[in-house]
């Protein structure tokens, strides 16, 4: 089968035939003359093709937006679930594992950060609430939750840390979502910078919350005193220990 290939796209040099010798070849064999070289027009089409697979292929690995690296930071021992060193940009610090009702372990959670903004410090994880220091949360989930279960449980949590104010905006996070069940694996991103949270839903869309209750609000729920994930917290200094 490569021996065939190889006749369908094989070339030969013909520059020091002469002329008269060239255009017989050509009027014989149904050629065309390529620089100093002869293909059969099947052959031709081949190349063609084979052109452009390539090319679109190209395109298409440049084409998906680079959302981690994928060298692994760390697992999250519970779930064995992986996670990347870097994801938009932030340094990986840690994981835990959200756990409802005692023992279902719903999703596992990871923090990233830029390591000279925690390094050094007592409870890095602490840190982490300072409105000045940017940060991602990587959620990926552990199993199957219908998409009002999961944001259901992220609402129960950010409510009542909102203390009442900018509450419209917990609407439009959950719209952030499209509808269905969240699969096994499925991934959500949350990067806040300052006042603005910027969430990749489990699809890939982006949405933006501009809001520094809700941005603090949401912080607390996973670097507060009362973590959904006690476990992270605890991850969170360890990792620190170790950039």
């Amino acid at each position: 089968m490569l021996r065939s290939a190889s006749r369908l796209v094989r070339s030969r040099p013909v520059s020091k035939l002469p002329r008269s010798a060239q255009s017989r070849l050509f009027a014989s064999s149904g050629t065309q003359r390529v620089g100093n070289n002869v293909l059969s027009s099947s052959r031709g089409a081949v190349v063609a093709s084979l052109a452009l697979a390539a090319s679109l292929a190209a395109v298409s690995s440049f084409s998906q937006p680079a959302r981690c690296l994928e060298m692994v930071g760390g697992t999250e021992p519970k779930t064995g679930i992986a996670f990347p060193i870097m994801v938009d940009g932030f340094r990986f610090l840690g994981s835990g594992v959200r756990v409802k009702y005692g023992f279902v372990k719903v999703y596992a959670v990871g923090a990233y950060a830029d390591p000279a903004d925690v390094k050094g410090k007592d409870d890095p994880a602490a840190a982490l609430l300072d409105p000045a220091t940017s940060k991602c949360i990587r959620i990926v989930m552990n199993r199957g939750l219908s998409v009002d279960k999961y944001m259901a449980a992220i609402m129960e949590a950010l409510e009542p840390r909102m203390n009442g104010q900018d509450l419209h905006h917990l609407e439009s996070f959950k719209s952030m979502n499209p509808p269905g069940d969240l699969k096994e694996g499925s991934e959500m991103i949350m990067t806040i910078k300052g006042d603005t949270m910027t969430y990749r839903s489990s699809e890939g869309a982006m949405g933006i919350i501009k809001s520094q209750v809700f941005c603090s609000a949401l912080a607390d729920v996973y670097f507060g005193s009362d973590p959904v994930s006690p476990a992270l917290k605890t991850s969170i200094k360890e990792g620190v220990a170790k950039l």
